[in-house]
């Protein structure tokens, strides 16, 4: 890929922190190596070279080819390409159309989990789209407003660091209508605490579905399989469950009963609770004045 010397780039502000790095960010979990904005000349190019950190260029005008691992891909506006540590990579601008880019530069014991968010890693998926450009842009200048060396600066660097990786890694998940963020069981277990908390109320499967992020029809699928049962269905077990407590151990009345434990109609409540237990509110709660009686005079002997 050696050829003439490529054109110098038209525009360039940057800033690097690698005084910070080398003073004390060996081992925190992600950390600002250096950030800028380029505006490029018709085929200006770079590399073939090697780099030491992770970094990410997102292109916010014309387009470009990106080389690694022998393969070349041909990007545009909006999107954006992972330069891993350690792999020789090769770039150059459109000798038509060249692309204006920024980048950020970054390291750090879960920079490569956090890729993982925005469905990156360093061999296999190494390019993504995010349409919101003017987002990006504003998010680097305020990195390089925030260059002089101070602590809050540090803070807010970092900060807007984890804001840019947050803003690929939301648009990675709506690409990816099914996809997984944790272990299904992290899933099952915070739907089963949601429904424990708000049984009393109307759930409805979509509203599970947004609280967990994943689509209804997934997390359907998902819930049956783990817990073996649908969710409402598990919905419908666990308000009658509870009634039958209530029954048990309360003088509430049947009405009562049903409004604890998420049913408006009395009457609905009594057909979903005889056709679980045999028996209806009334009458089960008679059975257990008998079975109380009974009891009662074995004790007397």
């Amino acid at each position: 890929m050696s050829g003439p010397i490529s054109p110098k780039t038209a525009y360039t502000v940057s800033a690097g922190f690698k005084c910070l790095e080398l003073f004390y960010k060996k081992n925190i979990d992600l950390y600002l190596c250096y950030c800028g904005l380029e505006e490029c000349s018709k085929g200006h190019s770079f590399g073939p070279t090697i780099r030491e950190d992770y970094l990410i260029h997102y292109i916010t005008e014309g387009c470009g080819t990106y080389t690694i691992n022998g393969k070349t891909y041909n990007l545009k506006k909006g999107d954006y390409f992972l330069i891993p540590p350690e792999i020789e990579t090769y770039y150059k601008a459109d000798l038509h159309t060249p692309w204006n880019y920024g980048w950020i530069a970054f390291n750090g014991a879960k920079a490569s989990m956090y890729l993982e968010y925005m469905n990156l890693d360093s061999r296999c998926k190494l390019t993504g789209h995010y349409e919101n450009s003017e987002k990006i842009i504003s998010l680097i200048e305020q990195m390089l407003n925030a260059r002089n060396l101070t602590n809050a600066n540090e803070l807010k660097r970092e900060s807007l660091l984890y804001a840019v990786l947050s803003e690929f890694a939301e648009e990675a998940q709506t690409s990816y209508e099914n996809r997984q963020e944790y272990p299904q069981n992290i899933y099952i277990e915070h739907i089963l605490h949601y429904i424990e908390d708000n049984y009393k109320n109307k759930i409805k499967i979509s509203e599970l579905a947004e609280e967990v992020g994943l689509t209804r029809t997934y997390l359907s699928t998902m819930f049956s399989e783990q817990i073996g049962t649908g969710i409402k269905d598990y919905i419908i077990n666990l308000r009658l469950e509870k009634a039958e407590e209530l029954l048990k151990h309360s003088d509430l009345s049947i009405q009562s009963v049903a409004l604890q434990t998420g049913y408006e109609d009395a009457l609905a409540f009594s057909k979903a609770f005889k056709k679980k237990f045999n028996l209806s509110p009334s009458e089960y709660r008679k059975q257990l004045k008998k079975n109380d009686s009974a009891l009662q005079i074995i004790n007397k002997f």
